[in-house]
């Protein structure tokens, strides 16, 4: 197993408080400058929940989204598990002998357009759970800042991935979602490997000169991050760089990262995931490690791939444990 040292998300922590083929990806499309694709994509965010014009009976809404998902989907799920497309199917359609009401389903809002590579967008959402409390009423009870990808296949925008991270977690253990066996390998091992060293340079430096050089070339213009532990901070390329430039070498706690998997290509994107292990003092002083599962997003640009940005979920502990047979 090999790990690398990753600082920057402890860095941002002290900065931001304590607690289908497609054409070549060109320059990204500001999200605020494409007010019409994010209006065409906001549309295709509340077809994809089965919300607001588009609330269906749950039946509808999986055998709906079975067929709306690009072939490549995954999700990571607010547990932190990350599932693909027929896991995601398979587990949804269990639930449908028990007809779950309507009104508990996703409730999208602040639906923002970040970045646009070719036939390729990223999007974030804030994403609301209702369930009954004791009174019988339906309440909200759970939200997530949401890491919302799409892919245009034939000439039509479809989901290709998301990265849910609670801002608002639910208080029952998540149980962990019975894995179907692989049936599909690394859609490109040469180019797994060469993502897998261009996630592991910029996090490999302790001097915080390297790290700041690695963060101004390695990531795209457009590059941001929701974070597990901070959800609604707003990090983005040049808060990186203001934060890192003010941070001595090595910082005494940070974040481990292995377990690199490619996910998805669409032309010159890439999905991929991995998994990091955030250290951080308690307000009892103690060392306390979390997991998080990432959604990883690189883009080629001008003949080197970049990244473009990630999300970072926590994995519960229950999840935690079945993953290692506990």
């Amino acid at each position: 197993m090999k790990w690398a040292t990753l600082i920057f998300f402890s860095v941002v922590l002290w900065g931001c408080g304590q607690a289908n083929s497609t054409p070549p990806a060109a320059n990204p499309a500001a999200g605020v400058d494409n007010a019409e694709l994010e209006k065409t994509l906001w549309d295709v965010d509340e077809q994809w929940l089965c919300s607001g014009p588009y609330v269906k009976s749950y039946k509808d809404c999986v055998q709906f989204r079975a067929k709306y998902w690009a072939d490549q989907f995954f999700e990571v799920i607010p547990s932190g598990e990350l599932l693909n497309k027929e896991e995601m199917v398979a587990t949804q359609a269990e639930r449908i002998p028990m007809n779950p009401d309507p009104r508990t389903a996703p409730y999208p809002d602040a639906f923002k357009l970040r970045a646009v590579y070719g036939d390729f967008a990223m999007a974030t959402d804030h994403t609301y759970f209702k369930s009954k409390d004791k009174n019988g009423d339906f309440v909200f009870t759970t939200n997530s800042k949401v890491l919302r990808l799409f892919t245009k296949v034939n000439g039509t925008w479809r989901p290709a991935a998301a990265g849910l991270v609670p801002v608002i977690q639910s208080n029952a253990p998540a149980t962990p979602v019975e894995h179907l066996k692989a049936t599909r390998g690394s859609p490109d091992p040469e180019l797994e490997k060469q993502l897998a060293e261009v996630d592991r340079a910029w996090m490999d430096s302790s001097n915080m000169k390297k790290r700041v050089a690695y963060v101004s070339n390695l990531f795209a213009p457009q590059w941001f991050e929701i974070l597990g532990w901070d959800p609604t901070a707003n990090i983005d390329k040049p808060t990186t760089i203001e934060i890192l430039s003010k941070i001595k070498d090595n910082p005494p706690l940070g974040v481990v990262q292995d377990q690199f998997r490619l996910l998805a290509i669409y032309g010159d994107v890439a999905l991929a995931t991995d998994r990091r292990t955030r250290s951080a003092k308690n307000d009892k002083g103690q060392v306390v490690r979390t997991p998080h599962q990432t959604v990883l997003v690189f883009v080629k640009q001008n003949g080197e791939w970049k990244s473009a940005g990630a999300s970072l979920t926590p994995i519960m502990a229950s999840v935690e444990r079945a993953a290692k047979g506990d």
